[in-house]
């Protein structure tokens, strides 16, 4: 029984300086603190897609045999309908603003397989046919982003690679290859499937001005010019990193 009493006090004497090291009380637990995290900017940075979709034009062209105040040798035909599927890769970096809005530069290469031919039969048949090959573009882009969405606007410069020939049943062939250089606007429409992918269609407008070409140099002093303008709508999907 002694022995018994003995390691009583011990483990009284040992309790009681274990509270005493600890200042006599015992601390609570705090709670866990619940940190909340800043959500993923998957908007800003650069991305890289592939776009697909359709382009139609209108391409009026002109050609002079002689000298172009003399009425009766200027041959002209408008109107062709350059129109047919597109293709091709985009690449931008954006910056998603405080207040949601985004900035960003975007440039973009597209194939193009366009064209349209004009046959004429007064006093002997004649015809031109105009083709689109390639589209090319560097653009601004501001938009707002809506959650999941974000529509935009887009607008700089383009380019496009342009075919024309011409033709005439008395043995007379003009050919012209050429880029030609305009301004862009645009619209669209963008969606985040995760925070990589993006998904979007997108409507472009474009005057490419005009342009002029020597004609064949057998036939008299001569001229030919072409002015072009295009629609394109093109879906698209993008990887951002």
């Amino acid at each position: 029984m002694k022995k018994f009493n003995f390691s009583v006090a011990v483990l009284g004497m040992m309790a009681s300086g274990v509270f005493a090291m600890a200042g006599g009380d015992i601390a609570p637990v705090e709670p866990a603190v619940e940190v909340e995290m800043p959500a993923v900017d998957s908007w800003s940075g650069p991305y890289i897609g592939l776009q697909a979709g359709y382009n139609w034009g209108n391409a009026d062209t002109s050609a002079y045999w002689a000298d172009p105040e003399e009425d009766e040798r200027v041959f002209t035909l408008n109107g062709f309908n350059v129109d047919g599927f597109t293709g091709g890769i985009f690449a931008g970096y954006n910056w998603k603003l405080d207040n949601d809005f985004l900035i960003g530069v975007e440039g973009e290469y597209n194939f193009v397989s366009a064209d349209d031919t004009i046959i004429v039969e007064d006093d002997g048949e004649w015809g031109a046919k105009v083709e689109q090959e390639w589209d090319a573009s560097l653009r601004l882009r501001a938009g707002k982003v809506m959650g999941d969405y974000m529509p935009y606007i887009t607008g700089g410069i383009a380019w496009a690679g342009m075919k024309a020939d011409g033709w005439t049943e008395w043995g007379s062939e003009d050919h012209y290859d050429d880029t030609l250089t305009g301004w862009t606007i645009g619209a669209g429409l963008e969606k985040k499937i995760n925070e990589n992918l993006h998904a979007r269609i997108q409507y472009r407008y474009t005057d490419y001005g005009d342009d002029t070409w020597e004609l064949d140099p057998s036939n008299d002093p001569d001229t030919g010019k072409i002015e072009y303008n295009a629609h394109l709508l093109m879906v698209g999907l993008s990887y951002r990193f």
